[in-house]
């Protein structure tokens, strides 16, 4: 075990930028670099550990090893409450050791993620049951990168996705057999498309619960729907990668009197007229 501690504890790296540029789209519920104490898990018997980052912050970390075991271990989260999503991701970022450097015929390289749905924070040492059912299985995880006697020491990212969701929250529970592994971070976020104006027309922080998600907006201010036009509101799709898709349905225009700005995405209250002496320069009636 002292080869693994030595081992899990070193491996970390940066998150792929692609996956970096995604989480800024979206809302944060649980992320375990920010906590410096005690996470406060349920643990069956995980062992929480201080760790630092690739930063070298001090971050908490849960790491078991039992090759020589045919039981299951159990690690649960706090209660996570899921605000408006239906739909949530999980990243996992953890070390795991080969099992040819173990030698012990109990040994695995994957573990299993859990979820439990409810309404309230419920959750005590005994219940839910650790068993798959009540827990919905959400995947068996594989390491891309195993940890080697002398090789070198990196990390994993796995990015799971967690749909149809019900409960006012939920706990999310780790499962191990037989593995020797670490849990260096979990984060759970959801994706959202940000407040936007467009085409003098706004809308609001929308969060998507499908593919895509309609999203109804207003004018602008001093901005209006002209007359004999269809009296709809404005409408744009909002993906579930949190980005704005296309562009809006939206007749909104300025009122008689005002002027778009340098974008249409206000209505400016001068009226201009384009100088004969002076091409190309706005002049303000006063």
């Amino acid at each position: 075990t002292g080869i693994f501690q030595r081992a899990v504890m070193g491996g970390w790296g940066g998150l792929p930028l692609l996956l970096l540029l995604l989480l800024l789209l979206g809302e944060v519920l649980m992320n375990t670099k920010l906590e410096t104490s005690d996470l406060r898990w349920t643990n069956h018997p995980w062992e929480e550990l201080s760790g630092l980052d690739e930063d070298s912050n001090s971050v908490r970390t849960f790491q078991i090893c039992t090759p020589d075991s045919p039981s299951s271990y159990w690690l649960r989260t706090r209660w996570i409450p899921r605000g408006a999503a239906t739909t949530l991701f999980v990243e996992i970022r953890f070390t795991m050791m080969e099992c040819a450097a173990i030698n012990q015929r109990h040994c695995k390289e994957t573990f299993n993620v859990y979820s439990y749905q409810s309404d309230a924070d419920e959750a005590t040492p005994t219940h839910p049951a650790w068993m798959e059912n009540p827990y919905t299985k959400a995947a068996a995880v594989a390491a891309d990168h195993l940890l080697r006697r002398g090789g070198e020491r990196r990390s994993n990212v796995k990015l799971l996705r967690l749909e149809g969701l019900w409960g006012a929250g939920l706990y999310l529970a780790f499962q191990s057999q037989g593995t020797c592994m670490a849990l260096l971070a979990v984060r759970v976020f959801f994706r959202k498309c940000p407040a936007v104006r467009r085409a003098f027309a706004a809308f609001p922080e929308t969060v998507p619960h499908s593919l895509v998600e309609q999203a109804q907006g207003v004018c602008v201010e001093n901005a209006v729907t002209p007359p004999g036009e269809n009296a709809r509101l404005p409408s744009m799709l909002c993906g579930e990668d949190g980005q704005w898709v296309g562009q809006p349905t939206s007749s909104c225009a300025c009122r008689p009197g005002y002027e778009a700005g340098d974008s249409e995405v206000r209505c400016r209250g001068e009226r201009f007229y384009q100088s004969e002496q002076q091409t190309g320069t706005r002049v303000r009636i006063c």
